[in-house]
């Protein structure tokens, strides 16, 4: 293979990432003309795969599914379903939120509003959800469900537990409760609370870590799930009782885990999503999608036109043709795939080192404002 389409390897890139990071640690701004002797490997696609530095794999679901809300962009993320509005609200930073109003007749019925994620949650066997919280002492019911089956029989302050795995919050407006625990916790209100929950689907236990804004309060532990008989989360609900109050919630983030396999940056995933060929790596822990074909519906369309007699073929043709589509196929995968993650990985470092250079010229230009203000100072205390 020619020398200028050749690949950088895995390590190779690995290696340079550290020269760039090794710069910005030394406050020198150019990779020099040693470092670019050192960084001297080249692979192509072939070493990609014996070497390891690449592997294909062809799977039914992804290992690990990740997704994240947020609302800076202004758009709520939330259903209201019963008695209360949501809308996107902004602090005094800047920051923009999820805010969530109960109406002014909630206390007559229940105010009811959920997220559905169950588009990513669909094959896990393990989740992990973490969001930030900020409720007032009012009366708040903040739980991961099976959507499906909320808010069953609930009513006012009766809260119908079927289909609930996990719920914080207060039912008292004096204390903090996980699930229909007393925690006897009172500095869970009026400022932003992290909570970071883990689901198990096998064992039927939730892990949970929560904190207040600066965690001079902390709860955490494990328990049962709410509903013993509920067998997956499929959204966040928040419930309330209480007319005309409030609540905050914000930087969502939901990991799904198969339990198949563990993730691996040097693997890229294939398989069939919406139609189509997909296909994933893995970058920090999440799954990037580099490339997607509709070859499924390239063929049913041939077969289609065959089959209309508007295009005549023997099926040995045919047969021919799938299996030519077939291996250019896989070679088409390997080179594409190999190459997307050598570009997108490149692409990263280029981002660094564009923004340490930035941090350099705006460190000079204040260096010579002082020396400029140093010089004005100097000048003053001659003419005194």
């Amino acid at each position: 293979m020619p020398e200028d389409i050749r690949l950088a390897k895995g390590e190779d890139l690995d290696a340079l990432e550290d020269i760039v990071n090794n710069h910005i640690g030394s406050d020198e701004t150019h990779v020099t003309a040693g470092d670019k002797q050192n960084w001297n490997g080249k692979a192509d696609v072939a070493m990609l795969e014996t070497e390891g530095y690449l592997k294909k794999k062809v799977v039914g679901v992804l290992p690990s599914m990740s997704v994240e809300f947020g609302f800076s962009d202004g758009v709520s993320k939330f259903n209201a379903i019963n008695r209360c509005t949501v809308s996107v609200a902004e602090e005094s930073d800047g920051n923009k939120y999820q805010k969530i109003v109960t109406g002014s007749n909630a206390a007559n019925m229940y105010a009811f509003a959920y997220l559905d994620f169950s588009k990513y949650t669909a094959n896990a066997k393990e989740l992990i959800i973490e969001f930030d919280t900020k409720i007032n002492t009012d009366r708040w019911y903040i739980g991961l469900s099976d959507l499906a089956q909320r808010p069953g029989e609930s009513s006012r302050g009766s809260y119908d537990s079927t289909g609930v795995v996990f719920t914080q919050g207060t039912k008292d407006g004096k204390y903090y409760y996980i699930n229909s625990d007393l925690t006897w916790k009172d500095n869970f209100f009026n400022c932003w609370v992290h909570s970071r929950i883990e689901v198990n689907y096998e064992s039927k236990t939730v892990s949970y870590c929560i904190t207040n804004n600066n965690e001079s309060a902390k709860l955490s532990g494990e328990i049962d799930f709410y509903d013993k008989s509920a067998s997956k989360v499929t959204g966040l609900e928040i419930y309330s009782y209480v007319n005309s109050v409030e609540m905050g919630i914000d930087n969502i983030s939901i990991t799904s885990k198969s339990g198949n396999e563990s993730d691996d940056e040097r693997t890229v995933y294939i398989l069939t999503e919406d139609g189509d060929i997909a296909e994933y790596i893995y970058i920090d822990g999440k799954p990037i999608c580099i490339g997607r074909s509709d070859i499924f519906n390239t063929i049913k369309d041939l077969l289609e036109i065959t089959d209309k007699g508007v295009l005549t073929m023997e099926s040995t043709v045919v047969v021919a043709i799938l299996s030519l589509v077939g291996t250019l196929g896989g070679s088409i995968i390997a080179g594409i795939v190999s190459n997307n993650k050598t570009l997108y990985r490149i692409e990263q470092l280029e981002r660094k080192v564009e923004k340490h250079n930035s941090v350099v010229e705006r460190v000079a230009i204040a260096e010579n404002t002082l020396k400029s203000q140093q010089h004005q100072i100097d000048e003053l205390k001659g003419d005194m």
